[in-house]
């Protein structure tokens, strides 16, 4: 028998098992000048990154094996959307669904790019570490207060992994 789950509440769950609180979420709130500002920066980051391995390299390329820069561009767009929607994140009856949506996108390719198959998960996680790191190092560089750009740093992890958990329940049959 399958269970229905009641991903508000679970993603409820794993914010408080993370330690993810209203106080992350003001420190995150703090920080979105600054990630508002390196955001296209933060996305090429990221996408670049992609590039330059040839089992993710492949989603973006023209079928001649050159890289499709209209594809690129929208996909480093919809990235900075969901960053951007990152900042005033809520736990609500939506945004979980949006989530789990993402990964089963990801995980079950649409009929226009199924021929490439699934982006496999351990790819998703990857990014998700890599764009951590990448917000870490931005931190660093731009918050003058050390104690402010660690708490910066704790609490986008936090929120991060919680939306990556949901995220990954997409790739789950």
């Amino acid at each position: 028998m399958q269970q229905i789950v009641d991903w508000p509440a679970r993603m409820k769950e794993v914010a408080q098992f993370i330690g993810l609180g209203q106080e992350e979420l003001d420190v995150i709130e703090s920080t979105r000048e600054l990630v508002l500002a390196r955001g296209e920066e933060i996305t090429a980051a990221v996408y670049d990154h992609f590039l330059l391995f040839p089992e993710t390299r492949r989603f973006f390329l023209e079928e001649g094996g050159n890289v499709d820069e209209t594809k690129l561009d929208r996909r480093k767009h919809s990235l900075l959307r969901w960053l951007t929607g990152s900042i005033s994140f809520k736990i609500d009856e939506d945004y979980p669904i949006r989530l789990l949506a993402t990964g089963i996108v990801h995980s079950h390719p649409p009929s226009h790019r199924a021929h490439l198959g699934s982006i496999p998960s351990r790819f998703m996680i990857g990014s998700m570490s890599y764009l951590m790191t990448y917000l870490t190092h931005v931190f660093q560089r731009e918050v003058p207060d050390p104690k402010r750009a660690f708490d910066a740093t704790i609490a986008w992890n936090k929120l991060l992994m919680v939306k990556l958990h949901i995220i990954q329940a997409g790739y789950i049959n």
